[in-house]
C-alpha cells in the first residue's frame, strides 16, 4: 500500500518542481510524475529548490501526456481553482485525504494531479478525474505550484496524525527526594502560621494536609522544590522589610 502519486502536468519553473518534492518529502509523499514538463529535465534549479529531497528528484518519471502519466492509477484526484460546467463532485483538501487513505488502506493505487503554472489542468485533463479537489482560499484563488502540493500534503499526513491537538512539551527532570518535600511543607507550614493563614486554628491539620496533596499532585522536581523556597524566602524578607521606595 502506497501514498497517492503527485503528478505535475506540463510543470514550466523548475524551481517549482523542486519546491513539489520538498513538500512532499515534508509528509511522505515519494511518488513524483511529471507529464510533458516544459522546462529542461533534469533541471538544476530543481534540484537548489529540493532541499534534501534530491531522491524524488531522481526517482522521477517522465510522462509524453496525462493518459501514460496516470498509468496504474485507479484513484484519479484533480486539483482545480475555478468553476467548471461539468457536474463533478468537488471535495475540500480535507476530505480529499480522507478519500486518498480510504484508497491506500483498501490496497486501491491513487494520484493527485495539479496542472501547470500557467492555466492549469485542461478540461481534458479534469475528464480522467474521479473528483477535483479545490483549496478554499480568500478574494485570490491562485497559489504557487509548490504552496498547492505542500497544502495537499499537509492533509495527506494529518489524515493518519494521532498527535493529540494540545500537549506540554516535556523535559527531563528529577524526581524530588521525600525529605525535600518534607523540609518544603515545614517552611511553606511555618511561614503561613506565621501569617495567621490557619484559621480557625482548628483546621489547622486538615488545611495543611490540603496544601499537602495539593503540591504532591504537581510532582515537582528537586529543582522546582528548591525554586518555590527561593520564593518563600523572597516574600517573607519583603514583608519585614517593606514596600521599596521610589524616588
Amino acid at each position: 500500500m502506497t501514498a497517492p502519486a503527485i503528478i505535475l502536468s506540463q510543470p514550466q519553473i523548475g524551481e517549482n518542481i523542486g519546491a513539489t518534492a520538498r513538500a512532499m518529502k515534508n509528509f511522505g509523499l515519494t511518488e513524483l510524475r511529471l507529464v510533458a514538463p516544459q522546462c529542461r529535465w533534469p533541471n538544476d534549479r530543481a534540484e537548489a529548490l529540493a532541499a534534501g529531497a534530491g531522491d524524488i528528484l531522481a526517482a522521477a518519471k517522465v510522462y509524453p501526456d496525462m493518459a501514460s502519466g496516470l498509468a496504474g492509477i485507479r484513484l484519479v484526484l484533480a486539483t482545480t481553482a475555478r468553476d467548471r460546467d461539468t457536474l463533478r463532485e468537488i471535495l475540500t483538501p480535507e476530505s480529499a485525504a480522507s478519500r486518498l487513505r480510504d484508497a491506500q488502506s483498501n490496497g486501491v493505487s491513487s494520484a493527485i494531479l495539479f496542472g501547470g503554472e500557467r492555466a492549469g489542468l485542461s478540461n481534458d485533463e479534469l475528464s480522467l478525474a474521479d473528483a477535483v479537489i479545490t483549496i478554499p482560499t480568500a478574494e485570490f484563488s491562485s497559489l504557487n505550484l509548490g504552496q498547492a502540493v505542500l497544502l495537499l500534503g499537509y492533509e495527506w499526513l494529518k489524515s493518519a496524525d494521532r498527535t493529540p491537538a494540545s500537549r506540554m512539551r516535556k523535559t527531563i527532570a528529577v524526581p524530588a527526594l521525600r525529605q525535600e518535600l518534607v523540609e518544603l511543607f515545614e517552611h511553606l507550614e511555618r511561614e503561613l502560621d506565621a501569617g495567621g493563614f490557619f484559621f480557625p486554628a482548628a483546621k489547622k491539620e486538615a488545611m495543611a494536609r490540603n496544601i499537602r496533596a495539593m503540591i504532591l499532585r504537581s510532582h515537582l522536581s528537586d529543582q522546582e522544590v528548591r525554586t518555590i523556597r527561593g520564593m518563600i524566602v523572597a516574600l517573607v524578607k519583603n514583608k519585614y522589610r517593606g514596600p521599596a521606595k521610589t524616588t
